[in-house]
């Protein structure tokens, strides 16, 4: 697995959902899809609506499991969401949406999550606050340890 840091300096004029759109972006255009893992209901309503309007002339298609009734199952294989935006307890017992989406988790929380192993590729965005910084830290010694092929991107 290969898991990116993008790291926020204090300078650094990029926002962290900005910097979401442009990876979603990215991904896209390699044909992945995408699962963001936001850390709040709240967090993840402001990249459904910044998804749509980032950038003038395009958009990119996804789905916010908070705002949409409708969810992802087995039997929703009609129509695919290239970008998938959800918080921790919308994954609870959904291994195939999980598994739908493993080319690229984008984590947006503080913690590591237990579905993690399941992914091909992860980028870890961090803020420019310390404590941020610091819990990073720490996730990267331990994806380390894991074996994990790390790389740390300074923005």
């Amino acid at each position: 697995m290969q898991v990116d840091f993008y790291i926020l300096g204090e300078n650094s004029k990029r926002d962290i959902n900005g910097m979401v759109c442009r990876l979603c972006e990215k991904a896209l255009a390699q044909n992945m899809n995408v699962l963001v893992y936001t850390k709040s209901s709240s967090q993840a309503q402001q990249l459904d609506e910044l998804l749509w309007t980032f950038k003038a002339n395009s958009f990119i298609a996804h789905k916010n499991q908070i705002s949409d009734t409708e969810t992802v199952t087995e039997a929703d294989s009609s129509f695919s969401y290239p970008v998938l935006i959800c918080t921790g307890n919308e994954l609870a017992g959904k291994e195939q949406t999980i598994h739908q989406y493993q080319q690229l988790l984008i984590n947006l929380t503080t913690e590591t999550p237990e579905f993690l192993p399941q992914f091909e590729r992860v980028a870890e965005l961090v803020g420019k606050d310390n404590d941020e910084k610091e819990i990073a830290r720490n996730r990267y010694r331990t994806y380390r340890e894991k074996g994990y092929n790390l790389n740390k991107y300074d923005l």
